[in-house]
């Protein structure tokens, strides 16, 4: 099928469904460019770009591509600004009309354009451009007749990795300029519209009479009865179990036991939040004693408020926000990487660690005195890990004839806590920080280690686990499964319509990760045509009330 494609350069969309090998199918499609096209593309120094969401996608494509490949894996941002970038005089002029600039910069004031870390600003007259600039430049040169003719000269093939998650604005334009005339360069998208998940600018699903579509029937992830589910999800793309394993279950476990009052507000229908909390740690010990279900499993939760009071660590959510979710707050990669490590060290007496997290050339413990000072700053850690971070901060300030590494953007806030601890840091200030207890640190780095137990719906796309766990509940207004999951889409329109789009496709990102056993445990009301919905997906004999499933044996 991709040979009758791509031969008589047909653009193509690969529709994959979840487990179906749309890596597989790339690569594929790469090899088969490799061997067929090598000779006609060098002649001409010509290359095919292979685009893909993240740089972890472009490394893990560049690492299986033949030595001098002709293949040029990178994100949307680096193709994009590989080909503006030769059109200098006319990238300032469009920089001064979309008022792409820093405050209080004209266009008098710069005289060359890099696009580096991401960020605006100008330095040396040399203008820096944002990630956002960059897409907006590229649409507006789309636009150019002679920038659409460099851009198929230099790649007159585009393979586009996770399609779905394309941003919307670069994709209408391959649409408008070369797809739907039949120019440009030929285009093969490789995704799956159902998994579009990420950003409001997201193009999910392509359609264009002028784009053939591939499905991918076969599912080499899950087991047959979690393929059912699928099917039953999804009958216009039905797919095939490819193994024979057939040990696997799937649950449906809800709240409707519960006879007290349910949160109100924001958190409508939810369980008490003591309740909630109890319910999923006996149900994981259960599934871990009667099931196995500790071998691998993840716990998925709609969002990070709803992780925080379960894993607690909500002050620190609260105050740090996309810092603690990317993982990218200076104390937070301090302590992680610093820190913990250096306890550990010292607390399992393997001074070659200690070594290696200083970073010290000498050795760390050279004489008695020595020992006695490390011993003491041990006990000194261990009493400000029970306490706050500020407690831990002071004893990683103070300690006596050690030198440890405390990183520039750390030692600088630290100096505005002793200055004026109303200094803003985050949401708050570092005043605030500092009187966080530690232990939200150490929860909070327990939820973003790779072996976490526990994770955001949105944080396993592409992901895959033997046992999943799926929490349905309240804590985000753009999801509400018990709203959308069952309804007659048919009649929604508009807001209604995207927003039953939205959740049906996380509904599915999340049922589908499962290998082997899935478990939907449902912590809000369960009724109408959501538990109609259930039945039909699941099967009556699947669902239970969580009093039901804790009292009975395996």
């Amino acid at each position: 099928m991709y040979k009758k494609t791509l031969q008589p350069r047909q653009s193509f969309r690969v529709e994959a469904g979840a487990g179906s090998g749309k890596t597989y199918s790339l690569n594929k499609v790469i090899d088969w460019i490799q061997d067929n096209y090598w000779q006609s593309l060098n002649l001409k120094k010509q290359k095919v770009a292979c685009i893909t969401y993240t740089n972890a996608g472009v490394d893990v494509i560049a690492s299986r591509l033949r030595m001098e490949s002709f293949i040029e894996p990178m994100t949307i941002h680096t193709f994009a600004w590989g080909l503006i970038k030769q059109f200098e005089h006319e990238l300032k002029e469009k920089i001064v009309e979309e008022n792409l600039l820093p405050d209080g910069i004209k266009g008098d004031d710069f005289d060359m354009v890099h696009y580096e870390i991401g960020a605006r600003y100008v330095e040396n007259r040399v203008l820096y451009l944002h990630h956002n600039d960059v897409i907006s430049l590229f649409a507006r040169f789309m636009d150019n007749k002679k920038f659409r003719q460099l851009l198929t000269v230099q790649y007159p093939i585009i393979l586009i990795d996770e399609y779905q998650d394309s941003l919307k604005v670069i994709i209408d334009k391959f649409l408008n300029w070369f797809i739907d005339k039949k120019e440009g360069p030929q285009f093969g998208f490789f995704g799956d519209a159902w998994q579009t998940i990420y950003e409001k600018s997201s193009c999910g699903i392509i359609d264009s009479a002028n784009v053939a579509v591939i499905g991918k029937e076969a599912n080499f992830r899950s087991q047959q009865v979690i393929v059912d589910v699928l099917n039953e999800m999804r009958p216009e793309l039905p797919q095939i179990c490819a193994t024979d394993d057939n040990d696997g279950f799937v649950k449906v476990i809800t709240c409707n036991d519960f006879c007290g009052n349910r949160q109100k507000g924001y958190y409508k229908g939810e369980l008490p939040n003591d309740i909630l909390i109890e319910r999923i740690d006996n149900l994981q010990e259960k599934l871990d004693k009667d099931y196995q279900w500790n071998d691998e499993h993840i716990t998925l939760m709609i969002t990070h408020k709803m992780l925080a009071k379960q894993q607690s660590y909500v002050n620190l959510l609260e105050m740090l926000d996309e810092r603690l979710k990317d993982g990218d707050d200076p104390y937070l990669e301090f302590f992680s990487k610093v820190v913990e490590p250096l306890y550990s060290a010292l607390e399992e007496k393997r001074l070659t660690r200690i070594f290696d997290v200083l970073g010290s050339r000498g050795y760390p413990i050279e004489y008695k005195g020595q020992k006695r000072i490390w011993s003491e700053f041990e006990k000194q850690l261990e009493e400000g890990r029970k306490r706050t971070i500020g407690d831990v901060m002071k004893v990683l300030f103070e300690p006596q004839g050690i030198q440890i590494p405390i990183p520039p953007k750390v030692q600088e806030s630290h100096k505005k806590y002793l200055d004026d601890r109303e200094n803003q840091y985050g949401r708050s200030t570092i005043g605030h920080l500092y009187s966080i207890s530690y232990s939200e640190v150490l929860n909070t780095l327990e939820f973003l280690s790779p072996n976490a137990e526990y994770s955001t719906d949105h944080g396993v796309k592409g992901e895959e686990y033997q046992n999943v766990l799926f929490v349905v509940g309240r804590g985000w207004n753009n999801y509400q499964f018990d709203k959308y999951m069952g309804c007659d889409s048919s009649k929604l329109k508009g807001n209604e319509y995207n927003a039953y789009i939205r959740n049906r496709n996380l509904f599915y990102v999340c049922c589908s990760r499962a290998r082997k056993r899935l478990v939907l445990f449902i912590t809000v009301p369960v009724e109408g045509d959501f538990m109609i919905y259930l039945k039909k997906l699941f099967g009556v004999e699947n669902i239970c009330t969580y009093s039901e499933f804790m009292s009975k044996d395996k």
